[in-house]
């Protein structure tokens, strides 16, 4: 197709765009005025009828939001097919059903088709049966703010073609469905329609759309006819690592249709489960890094042969009994400048959570109900309830306890519940993480094992200079370039700071400047100051799950991963989540990667390997 051809099917596209956009407009009206009208009526209704208006306000509500959603995109895929017993249907798939234009949800079983190549073609229709065609044309789109930005083409007479692509981001704050549609394969399809019952693995390297794939999965379960009924939101948990990605699934979910998911930490679900509050949650407690670390190493062991301890409100003489056997005296000193700060890690909360349960059996929460009243008025009260998920989600499972994914999940529902892990086994930054299944207790069988090898949020530079530093990922063919990965040897953090000052100043995008403490991170601050621009500066911890266009990590030296431990347990340990630390901050660039410090970050890994 010659640029003329192009821009004539790319004229007409948008035509027949604006027309789409413009019938769902008028829907859209119609059905905010059919709800202001039951607004408005329901006070006056009878009470045999107010339950079913109650109900018919509900969905269109419901319907409301979807309109609303389809409106600035309406769809991601067209499909001219023929069908056996009918010719020439054209099938429009987007995030929700307008059948009045041949629009049919991402999630009923026809939409299968558009990763089909053009030709012979079937699918399982809701009740069963078998329906077969020929596809003889498909298009996929991404549309913005009701224009198209990306538009390809593949025929029977033509191979997939480019007509039209438009500058966008991929970062995950633009997020929008057809980003994912764009990378996923017919496999990754297959993963997201699944069988609900028993666990599934989704596991890839950072940058595999791990993450995105599983949300789909979520939003499919919650949408499909088939088990909808099953999966309410209401009864659908997701733990994350922190706020900021606890606000980037809640940005997420809605634009896939799905609202009243519970998205939280570990920790907060601890503390709401405890009923405590006037606590703060600190990842790791102590004044040093190997502080810091034996402190954990303690408080794992002591978890591990916990005394016949019951829970208390008094929950630090609950802890301080079960602590007072493993902690030296310099732990102890740390253990009492914990207590007077009034600060909970994640070994205190489990710990807590393990008596919590076996003193009362199950896990409750506090939730509003309302009671009647003998003149049958509804007065709301608070009380304590069981948990009951039908649906639970680990993002990152690599960074929990095994013993916090045992809790969580005995508040599955016996009879039907659905468990997913998300995350990666080569990206653990913790101490006392799950290291094997069996130590959670869990059995995934092999074919719900989804392993995603593809990385396509790095450069290819990015990705093929960690492969130099010894890490294995599969570089896709078909990745962009990008500028080599820069190295920079600073003898001294003044060196650092006037290099990455630069980098601020020339750089467009975001910029992430990394280190593996945070407090390190101090001298940078007025970095962000100067050039206004909204810099993030994040201890490799703090990095995991988040992307940056460019990225400076600092501080890189011969002794960065001293290991001051006399316990062989603790060096080994420590030693495979040093690497699997650098693994994490390496994969946070996009675009740009700079490396500063007083040697090579070769040199670092070589020494650590010669320890081996």
């Amino acid at each position: 197709m010659n640029q003329q051809g192009k821009d004539a099917f790319l004229n007409k596209a948008s035509v027949a765009l604006a027309q789409t956009i413009a019938r769902i407009g008028a829907s859209l009206k119609k059905t905010r005025k059919q709800n202001q009208h039951i607004r408005t009526e329901l006070p006056k209704v009878n009470e045999d009828d107010k339950i079913v208006q109650q109900k018919m306000l509900e969905h269109g509500v419901q319907r409301e939001r979807e309109l609303e959603v389809l409106e600035p995109a309406p769809y991601f895929f067209h499909c001219h097919v023929d069908f056996d017993n009918t010719q020439n249907e054209d099938l429009y798939f987007g995030k929700f059903s307008f059948t009045e234009e041949n629009i049919y949800s991402w999630v009923t079983p026809v939409s299968s088709m558009r990763f089909e190549k053009p030709g012979k073609i079937s699918y399982q229709t809701q009740d069963g049966k078998k329906r077969t065609g020929i596809l003889k044309k498909k298009d996929q789109y991404m549309i913005s703010q009701g224009k198209i930005v990306f538009l390809a083409t593949e025929s029977l007479e033509q191979g997939r073609e480019l007509v039209y692509q438009s500058y966008f981001s991929n970062q995950k704050k633009d997020f929008a469905l057809p980003e994912i549609v764009a990378q996923m394969e017919k496999a990754q399809d297959t993963v997201i329609r699944a069988n609900h019952r028993g666990p599934l693995l989704i596991s890839g390297p950072a940058g595999s759309g791990k993450t995105t794939l599983a949300l789909h999965r979520v939003a499919y379960l919650c949408q499909s006819p088939d088990v909808s009924d099953q999966f309410h939101p209401n009864a659908i948990i997701v733990f994350v690592q922190d706020s900021g990605t606890q606000e980037y699934f809640s940005q997420l979910l809605p634009q896939l249709g799905i609202k009243g998911v519970t998205i939280t930490t570990f920790a907060t679900w601890a503390m709401n489960v405890l009923g405590i509050s006037g606590y703060t949650y600190q990842f790791r407690v102590g004044k040093t890094p190997a502080q810091k670390d034996i402190y954990e190493f303690k408080k794992r062991e002591a978890m591990k042969q916990l005394p016949n301890s019951v829970f208390e409100k008094n929950i630090y003489h609950t802890l301080a009994n079960i602590y007072h056997h493993v902690f030296s005296e310099e732990e102890q000193t740390v253990w009492q400048q914990q207590k007077e700060q009034k600060v909970l890690d994640r070994f205190d909360l489990t710990i807590l959570i393990l008596l919590y349960k076996k003193q009362h059996g199950t896990l409750t929460l506090m939730q509003e109900y309302y009671q009647m009243s003998k003149k049958g008025a509804a007065k709301k009260k608070i009380g304590r309830f069981p948990i009951t998920y039908s649906l639970m989600i680990f993002d990152e499972f690599q960074n929990y306890l095994p013993e916090q994914i045992q809790l969580a999940k005995s508040t599955l529902d016996e009879t039907n519940n659905a468990v997913m892990y998300v995350g990666d086994m080569a990206q653990q930054t913790q101490i006392g993480t799950i290291q094997h299944w069996q130590e959670a207790k869990e059995q995934i069988s092999t074919d719900r094992k989804v392993i995603l090898q593809k990385v396509y949020r790095n450069t290819k530079n990015i990705l093929e200079y960690i492969n130099s530093l010894g890490y294995i990922i599969d570089i896709a063919n078909n990745l962009r370039e990008g500028e080599a990965v820069k190295e920079k040897i600073c003898t001294t953090i003044q060196e650092e700071i006037a290099y990455v000052q630069e980098v601020a100043n020339t750089c467009t995008g975001s910029l992430g400047v990394l280190a593996k403490e945070k407090e390190y991170l101090n001298a940078f601050f007025h970095i962000n100051k100067k050039t206004n621009k909204n810099i993030r500066l994040m201890s490799m911890h703090e990095a995991q799950g988040v992307e940056f266009d460019t990225v400076c990590i600092v501080g890189i030296s011969e002794h960065m991963f001293y290991l001051p431990y006399e316990k062989q347990s603790y060096r080994e340990e420590k030693q495979r989540i040093h690497k699997d630390l650098l693994y994490v901050a390496l994969t946070r660039a996009m675009n740009s990667l700079h490396v500063l410090g007083s040697v090579p970050l070769h040199t670092v890994i070589q020494k650590e390997q010669d320890k081996k």
